[in-house]
């Protein structure tokens, strides 16, 4: 009986040794990256929109004019429009983003990205329903 029992523990020290040894042959490395890193796309452009309005069947300088007109001039609007397709919290596609200005180009609307309220009505018009999640993404995008 005490064979038996030597022969256990030493199987099962052996079981122990051997897979401390290969656990770390098996575990997947971790890459850790930024959320800017994950998700670096182009920047939108006023030429993402005005092609996108030529597609829908505008004339060449008709589109150049609405797509320039739907947004107020701002220096950093590149920059917020970036962040606006880029921030994993609002889950918004660069081409549905582009779609919607193109959509607010085509009826002269205006959205103003230096204003909350503009930002959330254009966000709303691609996602109506928002948690405060999103919200709150929207208001640090505006700060910039």
């Amino acid at each position: 009986m005490a064979k038996i029992s030597i022969l256990t523990k030493r199987s099962v020290f052996l079981i122990f040794l051997v897979s401390s040894a290969a656990n770390p042959l098996f575990a997947s490395t971790i890459y850790i990256y930024s959320a800017s890193e994950r998700y670096q796309e182009a920047p939108i452009t006023h030429n993402d929109i005005q092609n996108v309005l030529i597609s829908k069947g505008l004339e060449n300088s008709v589109a150049i004019k609405k797509s320039q007109a739907v947004l107020k001039s701002s220096q950093n609007s590149y920059s917020k429009l970036t962040h606006l397709s880029n921030n994993p919290k609002l889950g918004l596609s660069k081409k549905k983003i582009i779609e919607a200005f193109a959509k607010y180009a085509l009826f002269d609307k205006e959205c103003d990205l230096n204003s909350y309220d503009s930002v959330v009505g254009f966000v709303q018009s691609i996602n109506p329903k928002l948690s405060d999640v999103q919200l709150s993404a929207i208001k640090e995008i505006v700060k910039l």
